[in-house]
């Protein structure tokens, strides 16, 4: 008790202070993300993922614009089809996602509009700079609208990966650690070794897997959005050898 004033009283959430942000975002401390924040923290990855691949979006739209595409175009037009599509495609899901679940039911024209257009340009893009022929254009455009989705949803898996450590952890404590007594010490000794084995394990999980998934959602969901395979492959030793007769 003498050592109480170092601590902060809390709520009885168990934080210092919370603020709603709004768009069902809360913004606390400490921040629980296996209990009381829990779906804080899944939406502010989708929140995130939404925000990172729209970055991805807007630098592809600067390339495009400037220096073109592997299918010859270049300039706003092009930049428009093929990267612009995208950012109202993105823009329409949010509204309307935020009409459907949460409580703005005004954007939900706006969200379902931005769609529709955005589906049907990306229809004559498929057309005009991927060289599909129209009939395909029109039955894959759609397909590729709905791929966004699941690129966004991706980045949920930064949740489980904040979640999954704490919960083995929990549960090694309570499976091993807690039955640990010295009335049977070879037991005791037992449990020991098994909950820190299981300690170990989510130590290491935590440590290794963010930086697993972070690369894997930036070379697959977001570089995507961006780079453009065309151009002169790498030749860092020439092409055809000339003066040296090899196998």
């Amino acid at each position: 008790q003498s050592l109480q004033f170092l601590y902060p009283e809390v709520d009885s959430h168990g934080h210092v202070f919370e603020v709603a942000l709004g768009y069902n975002i809360s913004f606390a401390f400490p921040f629980h993300r296996v209990s009381s924040n829990l779906m804080d923290l899944i939406i502010l990855t989708l929140y995130m993922g939404w925000l990172h691949v729209m970055l991805g979006l807007v630098m592809g739209f600067r390339d495009v614009l400037l220096i073109g595409n592997g299918h010859g175009g270049i300039g706003l037009v092009a930049a428009f089809f093929e990267k612009g599509t995208w950012m109202l495609l993105l823009i329409g899901g949010l509204l309307f996602t935020h009409a459907y679940i949460g409580s703005h039911a005004e954007f939900l024209n706006i969200g379902v509009a931005l769609i529709g257009v955005s589906t049907v340009l990306l229809m004559w893009t498929l057309y005009r700079y991927h060289g599909l022929d129209l009939p395909i254009a029109i039955m894959m455009g759609p397909i590729e609208a709905l791929g966004m989705m699941p690129t966004v949803i991706s980045y949920v898996r930064l949740f489980a990966v904040g979640v999954v450590g704490v919960k083995i952890a929990e549960t090694g404590n309570h499976m091993f650690y807690d039955n640990i007594t010295m009335d049977e010490p070879f037991m005791a000794v037992i449990l020991f070794i098994g909950w820190f084995v299981v300690q170990a394990f989510a130590w290491v999980l935590g440590v290794f897997s963010p930086n697993i998934h972070a690369a894997r959602l930036h070379m697959v969901e977001w570089m995507k959005q961006y780079y453009d395979s065309s151009g002169k492959p790498f030749s860092p030793f020439g092409g055809t050898s000339r003066f040296v007769e090899g196998e």
